[in-house]
């Protein structure tokens, strides 16, 4: 937070299940802190808001911020003065991580989206029954509570974010900020300045100072996604304030103090760049204190069945165990990525949420010519798949159960409850939305998320009624 009395701070935590959301705001003037379970913070200078801010340039009911299960967004209500996100005027932003706005002319919101540490993080962050990702668990587990910094290596594709998060969210630092910074995805002329943060007048354009990557992640964690693609010529102001925990914005000669620890993501040998030239090996010793690999997913083929399971659960689908099994053939040089993005596309050309997916389309089934691995028979995913009808349709068999982590196995009995529920509450409410949301006690808002998680289309429920 900031101590200038122009800030405000919202901490919003986005969980895949129904949490309850913590959004800690700080307004100028008169400190408040408000918790709600989903819905929405309305931010502006009028008193009916949850937020006021007493400023002539924000508007009567400047900003919404909308906690929904699939996420957080916020949006401008067709402010005079509008809402501005890294320089731009915007009317709807996503929010999946963090968001510094600017609202009017002076007053900064800063916005963190989290993960609850006590949410299903098994099931969230590493889906699978293989030995390497039970290694990975078990190391994250060692790592986590440490100061380190910590290197991730893998392909693209096999979850390092994923590692990362993990890994912030069982540390000392959990409360704190996670910034995810990605060198591939910014300029080389505003590396610098995304950074380290820069001054007034700095260069042509910087109308204001900013914080920078190190300055926002203070007290937390910094996560450098693709270190790799670092330009060499930048390298040595990283080192130094991973040496000195210092950081000098750009325009400015003074540096300042930052306490944040540092997770390195890349795809690339770092080695290998060292003895190209590409990479400075000192740099590389003070990144890699220790060391995380992510496995591919060709190397655990009994986690794709779970995998694909999860996948097709959050779209409010099922598949066979005959798709389950052409799945886990496959080589997937994609990694989990690919197998996410394939699994969407058979959801979706099979009808969309709500249906039991018995076969691929014609371009999934020819690429499985790529590489086909031979699935082990008598691993425990390969006997609970036998043993059960469908995989997460509905609710798993003993024998299916057993064999699967017991988050997977919870969320798979969760999800089917949550959708019988849900069509039983909408047919006994004569298909009218309000007067489920008061039989059930959930906000309306709230209750029409759950029946689009679920892929629930109500207007065709309401047609078919009609007609039946």
């Amino acid at each position: 937070m900031s101590d200038d009395g122009n800030t405000v701070t919202a901490l919003a935590l986005k969980l895949k299940t129904p949490p309850t959301r913590t959004i800690e705001i700080q307004s100028p003037g008169t400190p408040a802190l408000l918790r709600v379970r989903e819905g929405i913070v309305r931010i502006g200078r009028d008193a009916i808001n949850e937020v006021v801010i007493d400023d002539p340039f924000v508007s009567r009911q400047h900003l919404e911020i909308r906690v929904f299960p699939h996420g957080v967004e916020i949006a401008d209500l067709d402010t005079k003065n509008g809402t501005h996100f890294q320089g731009a005027r915007i009317r709807e932003l996503p929010i999946t991580s963090e968001a510094t706005l600017l609202l009017g002319k002076n007053i900064t919101v800063r916005i963190r989206v989290v993960d609850d540490a006590k949410s299903r993080a098994e099931v969230d962050e590493f889906i699978g029954v293989s030995p390497s990702i039970v290694k990975l668990r078990s190391t994250v587990q060692r790592v986590a509570p440490t100061t380190l910094s910590v290197l991730i290596e893998g392909e693209t594709g096999t979850g390092k974010e994923v590692v990362a998060r993990a890994v912030h969210q069982r540390s000392p630092r959990a409360a704190k900020p996670l910034v995810v910074f990605d060198c591939a995805s910014v300029s080389p002329s505003l590396l610098a300045s995304e950074l380290f943060g820069h001054t007034k007048g700095a260069y042509t354009g910087a109308t204001g100072s900013t914080e920078g990557a190190f300055r926002r992640a203070n007290g937390g964690t910094l996560f450098l996604d693709e270190i790799g693609e670092l330009p060499l010529d930048l390298q040595p102001a990283l080192l130094r304030a991973l040496e000195a925990r210092q950081v000098r914005p750009v325009g400015s000669d003074a540096y300042v103090s930052v306490d944040v620890r540092i997770i390195a993501a890349t795809n690339r040998s770092l080695e290998a760049e060292v003895e190209a030239g590409r990479f400075r090996k000192d740099l590389l010793f003070r990144l890699a204190v220790t060391r995380i690999k992510t496995p591919p997913l060709r190397a655990r083929p009994e986690d794709v069945a779970v995998l694909a399971a999860h996948f097709a659960s959050a779209l409010g689908a099922s598949l066979s165990p005959p798709v389950l099994a052409q799945l886990s053939a496959r080589a997937w040089t994609g990694n989990v990525r690919e197998l996410r993005n394939c699994v969407e596309r058979a959801v979706m050309l099979s009808g969309g949420p709500g249906v039991f997916v018995t076969d691929l389309d014609e371009d999934d089934d020819d690429a499985f010519d790529e590489g086909v691995l031979a699935p082990d028979p008598t691993s425990p995913l390969a006997i609970a798949l036998a043993g059960s009808s469908t995989l997460p349709g509905a609710l798993p068999t003993m024998g299916a159960a057993s064999n699967m982590q017991f988050q997977d196995a919870k969320q798979i009995a969760v999800d089917a409850f949550e959708r019988e529920y849900l069509l039983k509450l909408f047919a006994e409410s004569d298909y009218n939305l309000s007067e489920a949301a008061r039989r059930s006690g959930v906000h309306r808002r709230y209750l029409r998320e759950l029946y689009k998680k679920h892929g629930i289309d109500l207007a065709s429920l309401r047609v078919t009624r009609g007609q039946s």
